[in-house]
């Protein structure tokens, strides 16, 4: 072969492999999300979120004998750290810089961790992944006529469902789970209930997977200088409060639950009692990421993260065996969002996740409402649907 055609071809390769070198280093350099990762706290860095440093808390921890308050607060515009020794019987303020409300609360009395079974009331609004979102969470519970303008519950007897997912995303987590704290003290008093069924992300963040928190947290993390991994530890209020929750309850004769019982779930083995010990005693378990997308109980075919039911990939027959198990007539879920509250499998699962932020920015929220015996879709203006 002649010197000066081989000359040739190896300057060709050249060419072309730099060329595509070039390309693929400038491809990656313009991505629109490049991520990142925070190796102290396992967050993942969303170029895309512009959140910062703003109004949050309060973060509620039991240190040395001491109950310390620490909160991001407005201040001449702008916003200061504060952190201050409280006591059991002091009144709490929490301020929502998204719609510039405040609402007071005190701490509970004891948490005691939540019974699996409950009898029907009358009436339930069941709202799931609302996922931080404080503007459209206070939309449907003040039109479905669970508070008032003061966040006061004013549902009498009612039951209130949050099915999962109220971390993450949103930038009013503290404060949805404060507001939540608050009512489901002020229910009891009034003979009605709150439900806070626990979810992937709860779960996620209690855990230290902080891969979906918004910017936001990290920065007002670093400013009081506590982990944002931290904020719920089993010696936070909110901490205790959460590993006081179920991942399923059974109403009546309806089951809720943030995604959904699998097929292969093996309910002969383990009771409703035992899935919920067992979700709330892997909250401080250590894990490998392979064991934990493996476990049955907080893995990927898991009540907090399985899809088949909702994506309908089980058969009538399936389904049937697993209410069957519980005594039960339908299953209520969340997880993964549909166009709208529908039922499936002939009217046995009731899918509830929406789109909550897309609706919040049109100025309506939608959530499933039950009264005397009949499910609805109700909205922000309390106008009940069937459907």
């Amino acid at each position: 072969m002649d010197l000066k055609f081989i000359l040739k071809y190896i300057f060709l390769c050249l060419t072309v492999f730099s060329a595509y070198g070039f390309y693929f280093a400038y491809s990656e350099s313009n991505r629109k999300t490049p991520v990142c990762l925070n190796k102290t706290e396992h967050h993942i860095i969303d170029s895309s979120d512009s959140s910062g440093f703003s109004s949050d808390g309060p973060v509620i921890i039991y240190e040395d004998g001491k109950i310390l308050s620490y909160s991001v607060l407005p201040e001449n515009g702008g916003f200061k750290t504060s952190v201050e020794n409280i006591s059991q019987n002091d009144i709490l303020s929490c301020y929502v810089d998204e719609t510039g409300h405040q609402f007071n609360f005190r701490l509970k009395e004891s948490v005691n961790e939540e019974d699996d079974v409950y009898d029907l009331p009358e009436k339930m609004l069941v709202i799931s992944d609302i996922e931080g979102n404080f503007k459209g969470f206070q939309l449907i519970l003040k039109g479905a006529g669970v508070i008032n303008e003061n966040f006061e519950w004013v549902f009498g007897k009612g039951h209130l469902v949050l099915a999962g997912d109220f971390f993450d995303r949103g930038l009013n987590v503290t404060e949805c789970l404060w507001l939540i704290y608050k009512l489901e003290s002020e229910a009891e008093k009034s003979g009605g209930k709150v439900h806070f069924i626990l979810g992937n992300h709860e779960m996620m963040v209690l855990r230290g997977d902080l891969r979906y928190v918004r910017a936001k947290y990290i920065a007002n993390a670093d400013s009081l200088k506590i982990g944002y991994d931290k904020w719920f530890a089993k010696n936070t209020e909110l901490g205790k409060w959460l590993r006081s929750k179920n991942a399923i309850e059974k109403i009546g004769d309806y089951i809720f639950v943030h995604a959904g019982i699998s097929k292969d779930f093996p309910l002969d083995t383990f009771s409703l009692t035992d899935i919920n010990v067992n979700i709330r005693s892997s909250i401080d378990k250590t894990f490998t990421d392979r064991k934990t997308s493996k476990d049955i109980f907080i893995g990927s075919g898991g009540p907090l993260w399985y899809r088949g039911i909702i994506k309908e990939t089980e058969t009538q027959e399936e389904v049937e065996k697993t209410l069957s198990f519980f005594n039960s007539s339908k299953m209520i879920a969340g997880h993964t969002i549909v166009d709208s509250i529908k039922y499936l499998y002939g009217g046995r699962v009731i899918a509830i996740d929406l789109d909550h932020k897309e609706n919040t920015d049109k100025g309506i929220m939608f959530a499933l409402w039950f009264e005397n015996g009949n499910f609805y879709v109700i909205d922000n203006n309390g106008v009940k649907t069937e459907f």
